[in-house]
């Protein structure tokens, strides 16, 4: 144990004769010996494993001090637990709130066993003298947390109406569920029965263990009666089946349904998406000139291409602002390489195609160079003329020969990943560019769409 002595002070007076005035200098610091203590002895036992579903006070025991001192006349204690001092009684008894929150701080919220170490101090007086005594604990913890699966799912018109469907399943971080313990999904409405409305449900993976309707998760409003946001329960905990419905009116394509299961609660969200989005991000900020992806179908699923850096970029619904949004954390299922918190950060500076696919929560990144193919060059159908990438102009550049005949773009030197069409609209797998006229030419290729909704390329004859 450590033993630090606390020093009492005494001011001495200094009596004055006035018929004298020989008097000391009274000022003159006075110095005394530190007394040793006798017969000091400190001890703290730890007290039981804490469950805190089973605590219903505010404070709990968390050690039971004994203390023995000759000449002692008070006493009193602090603990200091995993760098935090907390207040403590006589008793040893501790917040609950604060013993939580020091918990959580360190591990979690999952509701496991854990051990914190701690300080039990004691302040002894002793007459004019403090002395303060330490002893180390551990302290194990238990939090109580809601019962969270590893996965959720949506059943009924979505999918079907069966407890083991797990075909349409809830997105999550991966990490642990008393961690994050926020699930979403994104789908379509469907009218099945033909009254106008999607009716659905939740399960999890005891459901699906169970195979039991009573174990299906319900809003507590009552059976068709959900808001926006409310409350979820299994059907055992409920007066009715406590089904979702979702009016299919045109008014939303797809709709987002959010789970906090630390609270057992639900946000639905109608979504429409829009046209185009755009990839603001290093060095190209500003939503007004970022090059743009296009759904075709008007579904959330985008593609488009861009020069990326590993300083990051996000994605916007429009050119005029920031809101809405798209960044790291908007998806769960990510190509190689990508990384981020907020923005998101490519595997390496260089030019992409992007395919964001906000439904499914996924994004991917493909590292690409451009080459011109076709027989209106040097190489045919067999080999490309590689293309440079002009960071200013935002596009691919070639000088070269060509003949009157055809040609189109690909990337990587592969046919994965190729444009063709019109010079002035070029489309993913498009058909073969005619050249109309041989000679030497310089010819450039717009992918980003960050001037124009199109992809294009545009032949300069030297």
């Amino acid at each position: 144990m450590k033993k630090i002595a606390l020093y009492a002070f005494t001011l001495l007076a200094t009596a004055f004769t006035s018929c004298t005035e020989d008097f000391g200098d009274w000022a003159e610091p006075q110095g005394f010996e530190q007394e040793e203590a006798v017969g000091v002895s400190f001890s703290a036992t730890a007290g039981a494993p804490i469950d805190m579903a089973t605590v219903t006070s505010e404070t709990v025991s968390v050690f039971t001090p004994s203390v023995t001192a000759e000449g002692m006349t008070s006493v009193s204690y602090s603990i200091n637990v995993e760098g935090t001092t907390l207040e403590t009684d006589a008793q040893g008894n501790v917040s609950v709130a604060d013993l939580t929150k020091i918990t959580v701080s360190k591990y979690g919220k999952a509701p496991e066993q854990r051990t914190l170490a701690a300080t039990v101090n004691a302040f002894i007086a002793m007459g004019d003298e403090v002395l303060k005594e330490t002893a180390p604990i551990e302290i194990k913890v238990t939090l109580v947390a809601p019962q969270i699966s590893n996965k959720y799912y949506i059943i009924g018109e979505p999918s079907t109406w069966d407890p083991t469907c797990t075909t349409m399943v809830f997105s999550h971080s991966d990490t642990n569920v008393y961690d994050d313990p926020i699930f979403t999904i994104i789908f379509a409405p469907v009218d099945n029965d033909g009254d106008g409305f999607c009716w659905f449900a939740v399960t999890d993976d005891v459901t699906v263990e169970k195979n039991d309707w009573e174990y299906v998760l319900g809003c507590m409003e009552g059976n068709g009666n959900n808001g926006e946001s409310g409350k979820i329960a299994r059907r055992l905990d409920l007066e009715d089946d406590g089904s979702f419905k979702i009016p299919v009116d045109g008014s939303a394509k797809f709709i987002k349904m959010t789970l906090n299961m630390m609270d057992y609660a639900y946000t639905i969200e109608k979504l429409n998406f829009s046209e185009y989005i755009y990839a603001p991000g290093d060095p190209k900020w500003n939503p007004a000139v970022a090059p743009a992806l296009w759904s075709p179908n008007f579904d959330g699923v985008y593609e488009g291409y861009a020069y990326l850096t590993t300083n990051g970029f996000k994605f916007v619904g429009s050119r005029d602002g920031w809101d809405p949004q798209w960044n790291y954390t908007s998806f769960s299922k990510y190509s190689e390489g990508i990384t981020g918190s907020d923005n998101i950060c490519a595997p390496a500076n260089g030019f992409y195609q992007i395919k964001a696919d906000i439904p499914g929560e996924s994004l991917t990144l493909t590292s690409t160079t451009w080459g011109i193919i076709g027989p209106a060059q040097a190489g045919g159908w067999d080999a490309d003329t590689d293309m440079e990438w002009n960071a200013e102009e935002e596009c691919w550049v070639a000088t070269l020969d060509l003949t009157a005949d055809e040609f189109k773009f690909r990337a990587n030197d592969d046919w994965g990943i190729n444009v063709g069409g019109s010079l002035d609209n070029l489309v993913k797998d498009g058909g073969n560019i005619k050249n109309t006229e041989a000679g030497t030419y310089e010819v450039k290729l717009y992918l980003t769409r960050s001037t124009s909704n199109k992809m294009y390329c545009t032949l300069t004859k030297k």
